[in-house]
C-alpha cells in the first residue's frame, strides 16, 4: 500500500448518468458524486484486493472519516472503485482497480456505513462484495458516525456532494415521501402514514384508487423483483385510518389567521389543494365551483367503479373544512375582477379543461353522437342511466376512452368496441386500464381512422385502414392511410374520446398560449400580479397527482406574496432512516401483492368499486 499525490486529472465519473448513485433501501436519500476534476493536492491510495481492506483499517485509526463511494467504469472488463474519506482538512481516496467479475472484499467490517454504496453497486453496477454487511439503515451508520458528517462537505479539497431523493419519491410529481409512509404501513401506524402523506397529497384515499403511480416505475424493488403497490398501500393508509377515527378528517392546528382573504376558483384537485395548504398558513379561503359537487375532472371523469363519488366527496370537504375554507357550490365566475373586488388580496384559477375534442369527420353532430364528457358526466355526477342501445363505438385511445367503454358495458351495451388510429402499443391508456377493458369484454380495433359518420339507425361509420408511417413529434409513427381500405361499421351509440381541452374565459385577464393553456412562471404565477393557475387549465389534461402538485407550489407562492415563508420544501433527512435487514433471495421468491378484483362478469352489472383492499396481513408483508 502507499499514498501519494495523484499526477493526473482523470475524472470519477465523466458525466451525472455515469455517476456512482448511492441509494438508502427503504430510507428515500440518494448521493450522487461527480469529481469534476482532481483538487489542487489529492491524496489516493492505491490499494489491491488483498490489502483493500487493512487500508480502510488504517484509514479508521487515523480518525478517517467515511464520506462515499463512486466507481468508474474503465471499459468492458475492469471497473475502479474509489472509496472517499474525511481526514481533517482533506479528502483521501482509497482506489481498487479490480476485474467486474471478481469478488471485492467488503470494507463494511471496519465502516458499516460504506454498505449504502457497496450494496448499491452490486445493483447498479453487478459488482460481488464478499461479506457484505446486511442492510442495516441509518440507526447503525448513525451510531457508527455522526450524521453531520456522512454528508459534511470537508474543510479541504473534497469531491462535491449533492443529495437527492430516492427514486420513488423523484419519480411521483408531488415528491410524496414514500418509504416514509410505507414504513408507517409496515408497521400498523395508518394515522401517520395518512399524515405523511398528505404533507405533500392531501387526498390519500382518492390518490389510492386512482393514482397511476409512476412511483412505481422508480421503485428501487423492481431492480430485483416486481415493484412495491405503491398505490395500493396509499389506499391502505387512508381506508385503515377511516375505519380507525370514523371518517377522514382530522383535528390539525393552523397558523394564526393572516388577515389575508385567498379566492380559489375551481373545487378539482389543483384548487383543493391549494386551498388546504393556504388554509394551513393561516390564511381565509373560499372556494367557488361551477358544479354541484367537489372534484372538477375527478366528479366527472372518473367512473364510480373506480372512485366512489361519495368517498371523493368526503375527503375533499375534510381536507377544506380541517383549514375552515368556505365552499360555494354551483357558484362559476366568468369575471375575475369582479370577485377580487370582494375584498381578495389573491386568487388560484383552478378551472380545469371541460372541453372536448372534435372527431374531425363528417357527420359528427348526428344524433347518437355523444362525448365522454357529457356522457361521463350524465352517468357520474346526474346519476343518469343514458339509452345507447346494444352496439356502442367508442373513438379515442386514452384512458377516457377507456372509462367511457366500460361505463357502456355497465350501462347493458352488449357490443362496445374501441376504434384507435394507431398500434396497441401507442395507446396512451395505462396498461391497466386496457387490460380491464379487456377482460370486461371491450373489443379493440386498431389502426382505423374515422372518416364519415352517417346518419340514421343504427348510425353508420366509415373507417379507414392505417399503417404506421414516420415518427412525429411525440416519437410515435404517424399513422397514414392505406389507399382503397376503408369499411362501413353500424352502431347504436358513438363515444368521441380523443381528449379534451381547457377554455380559458376572457374575464380571468389572464395570458394564454396558442393552446389556449393559461401561461405562468415557474411557480405558477400568472400575467396578473395576484393570480396564480394550476392544474389541467395550465398544462392540459394531466393527472391527479400533478395537479396536487400545482396546487402546493401555487400556494407556497401565494403565501409568500402575502407576507409568509411559503411552505418547506423537500430535503433529504437522516432521520427518516430506519433500520432493517434484506434478504434478497427472500425478496426475489415473495411475489407482488395481487390487487384484489370484483370478477370481470360480475363487475360488469353495476358500478360498485372494483377493487377491494387488501388484508392487514398481506399488506403488512407488501410494504415490508
Amino acid at each position: 500500500m502507499r499514498c501519494t499525490p495523484r499526477a493526473d486529472n482523470r475524472r470519477s465519473c465523466t458525466s451525472p448518468e455515469q455517476a456512482f448513485r448511492s441509494r438508502q433501501s427503504g430510507g428515500g436519500i440518494v448521493m450522487i458524486v461527480e469529481i469534476t476534476k482532481a483538487p489542487d493536492v489529492a491524496y489516493n491510495i492505491m490499494a489491491t484486493m488483498d490489502t483493500l481492506v487493512s487500508a480502510a483499517e488504517t484509514m479508521k485509526q487515523k480518525g478517517a472519516r467515511f464520506v462515499t463511494i463512486t466507481i468508474k467504469d474503465i471499459n468492458d472488463a475492469d471497473v475502479e472503485v474509489l472509496y472517499h474519506f474525511e481526514v481533517e482538512d482533506h479528502i483521501e481516496t482509497l482506489h481498487l482497480v479490480t476485474k467486474k467479475d471478481e469478488p471485492i472484499k467488503s470494507i463494511t467490517g471496519v465502516y458499516i456505513a460504506a454498505f449504502i454504496g457497496e450494496n448499491e453497486a452490486q445493483d447498479l453496477f453487478k459488482l460481488k462484495f464478499s461479506n457484505l454487511a446486511v442492510d442495516l439503515g441509518g440507526r447503525m451508520l448513525k451510531n457508527d458516525i455522526s450524521p453531520s458528517t456522512l454528508l459534511k462537505p470537508a474543510v479541504g479539497p473534497q469531491p462535491p456532494i449533492m443529495r437527492k431523493l430516492g427514486p420513488c419519491r423523484e419519480e411521483c410529481p408531488a415528491m410524496v415521501n414514500i418509504p416514509k409512509y410505507i414504513r408507517e404501513v409496515e408497521r400498523d401506524d395508518p394515522t401517520a402514514a395518512y399524515n405523511t402523506i398528505i404533507d405533500r397529497a392531501p387526498i390519500p384515499a382518492i390518490l389510492g384508487r386512482v393514482c397511476f403511480a409512476p412511483c412505481q416505475e422508480g421503485c428501487r424493488q423492481e431492480l430485483e423483483v416486481k415493484p412495491i403497490q405503491i398505490r395500493l398501500l396509499k389506499r391502505v393508509a387512508a381506508d385503515d385510518f377511516k375505519e380507525q377515527n370514523g371518517g377522514l378528517q382530522r383535528e390539525i392546528t393552523c397558523k394564526p389567521p393572516s388577515g389575508k382573504k385567498v379566492a380559489i376558483v375551481g373545487g378539482g384537485p389543483a384548487g383543493v389543494a391549494a386551498a388546504y395548504y393556504l388554509g394551513l398558513q393561516g390564511h381565509s379561503v373560499t372556494v367557488y365551483e361551477k358544479g354541484a359537487m367537489l372534484g372538477g375532472a375527478m366528479a366527472w371523469g372518473i367512473p364510480k367503479y373506480r372512485l366512489p363519488k361519495d368517498l371523493m366527496n368526503e375527503e375533499l370537504m375534510a381536507r377544506l373544512a380541517e383549514v375552515g375554507a368556505e365552499v360555494k357550490l354551483e357558484s362559476p365566475v366568468e369575471d375575475l375582477e369582479v370577485l377580487m373586488a370582494e375584498g381578495y388580496d389573491a386568487a388560484f384559477l383552478g378551472i380545469g379543461a371541460d372541453q372536448c375534442n372534435s372527431l374531425r369527420c363528417e357527420g359528427e353532430e348526428s344524433e347518437g353522437v355523444i362525448s365522454f364528457i357529457d356522457f361521463l358526466t350524465a352517468v357520474n355526477v346526474r346519476d343518469e342511466t343514458p339509452e345507447i342501445g346494444e352496439k356502442v363505438i367508442v373513438i379515442g385511445g386514452g384512458n377516457s376512452a377507456m372509462d367511457a367503454a366500460r361505463t357502456a358495458r355497465r350501462l347493458g351495451a352488449e357490443e362496445v368496441t374501441l376504434f384507435y388510429r394507431r398500434t396497441e402499443g401507442e395507446m396512451p391508456a395505462s396498461l391497466h386500464e386496457i387490460h380491464g377493458a379487456m377482460e370486461e369484454g371491450v373489443n379493440f380495433d386498431f389502426l382505423s381512422s374515422q372518416m364519415k359518420i352517417i346518419p340514421g339507425y343504427p348510425l353508420k361509420i366509415e373507417f379507414q385502414v392505417m399503417i404506421p408511417g414516420e415518427p412525429d413529434e411525440s416519437g410515435r409513427r404517424r399513422p397514414e392511410p392505406v389507399e382503397g381500405r376503408r369499411y362501413t361499421v353500424k352502431a347504436d351509440t358513438v363515444i368521441s374520446a380523443i381528449g379534451y381541452r381547457g377554455l380559458v374565459p376572457a374575464g380571468m385577464g389572464v395570458e394564454v398560449n396558442r393552446y389556449g393553456q393559461i401561461e405562468t412562471d415557474k411557480n405558477l404565477k400568472t400575467s396578473r400580479d395576484n393570480v396564480w393557475a394550476g392544474g389541467d387549465a395550465v398544462y392540459g389534461p394531466t393527472s391527479v397527482i400533478a395537479a396536487l402538485r400545482d396546487g402546493r407550489i401555487a400556494a407556497s407562492s401565494i403565501d409568500k406574496y402575502l407576507g409568509g415563508e411559503g411552505l418547506s420544501d423537500v430535503v433529504p433527512d437522516m432521520k427518516e432512516f430506519v433500520a432493517r435487514s434484506v434478504d434478497k433471495e427472500a425478496l426475489r421468491s415473495t411475489p407482488q401483492a395481487k390487487i384484489p378484483e370484483i370478477d370481470p362478469d360480475e363487475r360488469v352489472k353495476n358500478f360498485a368499486e372494483i377493487e377491494l383492499l387488501l388484508d392487514k396481513c398481506k399488506a403488512n408483508c407488501e410494504a415490508g
